[in-house]
C-alpha cells in the first residue's frame, strides 16, 4: 500500500463470508477506494482508500495483483468508474437496440456502455477506458461516476447542491423542483481552482446562499474548501446517507469520507 492510503479491516472478518459480501468499486481519476459490506447484515467488513493516484490505471492493476481482499469470490460486484464521455438520454428518446447512435456524441471509439434510471426517467450513455477496466472481474456491474450521486436524488432538498471530493477534483450534483438539472466533475487541486469553478456554477446555475449544500468526500470543516462555501452558501450538511449500515469501522473517521463509495451499494 502507498503512503497515501488508508486501509481498515473488521478483525472478525473472515476470508470465506466474501461470498456473502459485496465489493463496491470507486475509481476516479485521481483516485481509488473499495468497500466490502455484507449483502444481508449491511455490515461495512473492509474500507480502503487511495488519493492523489498519479496513474489510476497503474495503481488499480497493482492493487488487484497485490491485494488478497480483491481477489476473494463476492456475492456482487460493483464499479463507479470516472469518465468524461457521457451523456443523459430521457427514456422517451431513447434507443437501446442501437446504441451506436450516441456514439457520435461521445468523444471516444471505445465501447459503448448504458445505465437506466428509472427513477429519474433517463438514461446514461457512456464509454469507459478499456485497459482500465481489464483490470476489473469479469462479472462487474458497471457504472459512471455519477452514478452514485444520481441514486442519492431522494435524499436531497427539493432545490440542493451535493458535492463529492477527491482530494483534488469535485463531482457535483444540482436538483431543482425535485429534477436534476445539473451534473458535472471538475479538477481543482486547491481553494482559488475550486472557488473559480463555484463562482461558475452559481452564475450559471443561478444558486442563491439559501440552498442547501450537501458535502461528502475529502472535505473536513474549516479547510479551503469548506471555507470557500461558506462565502457563498448558509446551509452546509456533511452528508452520510448510508447510515443505515453498520458503520462501526468507522467510529474514528470522518464517515462522509466515504459517503459516495457506500452509495454505490444502492446503485442497480
Amino acid at each position: 500500500m502507498s503512503n497515501n492510503s488508508l486501509l481498515l479491516v473488521d478483525p472478525d472478518f473472515k476470508a470465506d463470508a466474501s461470498a456473502n459480501c459485496h465489493l463496491l468499486l470507486k475509481i476516479t481519476n485521481d483516485s481509488f477506494s473499495y468497500a466490502v459490506v455484507g449483502k444481508d447484515t449491511e455490515e461495512i467488513n473492509i474500507i480502503f482508500d487511495q488519493q492523489g493516484c498519479d496513474d489510476i490505471q497503474k495503481e488499480l492493476k497493482s492493487a488487484f495483483q497485490t491485494d488478497n481482499y480483491l481477489s476473494l469470490n463476492y456475492a456482487a460486484v460493483k464499479a463507479a468508474i470516472h469518465t468524461s464521455n457521457f451523456i443523459f438520454i430521457p427514456d422517451e428518446w431513447f434507443d437501446g437496440e442501437d446504441l451506436t447512435v450516441y456514439a457520435k456524441y461521445l468523444v471516444s471509439d471505445a465501447k459503448v456502455y448504458t445505465k437506466h434510471n428509472e427513477k429519474l426517467g433517463f438514461n446514461t450513455v457512456f464509454c469507459l477506458d478499456e485497459d482500465l477496466k481489464a483490470n476489473l472481474p469479469e462479472k462487474t456491474d458497471l457504472f459512471p461516476q455519477s452514478e452514485p450521486l444520481m441514486v442519492l436524488f431522494d435524499h436531497l432538498a427539493a432545490e440542493s447542491l451535493l458535492i463529492d471530493f477527491t482530494a483534488v477534483s469535485f463531482n457535483v450534483l444540482y436538483v431543482k423542483d425535485k429534477k436534476i438539472v445539473f451534473q458535472n466533475h471538475y479538477q481543482s487541486e486547491n481553494g482559488e481552482e475550486f472557488n473559480y469553478f463555484l463562482l461558475l456554477m452559481i452564475e450559471q446555475l443561478g444558486l442563491t446562499d439559501t440552498i442547501p449544500v450537501y458535502l461528502q468526500g475529502i472535505i473536513n470543516e474549516d479547510d479551503e474548501h469548506y471555507n470557500c462555501l461558506l462565502k457563498y452558501f448558509n446551509q452546509l450538511y456533511f452528508f452520510f446517507p448510508a447510515g443505515k449500515q453498520n458503520s462501526e469501522l468507522l467510529a474514528d473517521m470522518p464517515k462522509h469520507y466515504f459517503s459516495g463509495l457506500l452509495a454505490l451499494d444502492l446503485c442497480e
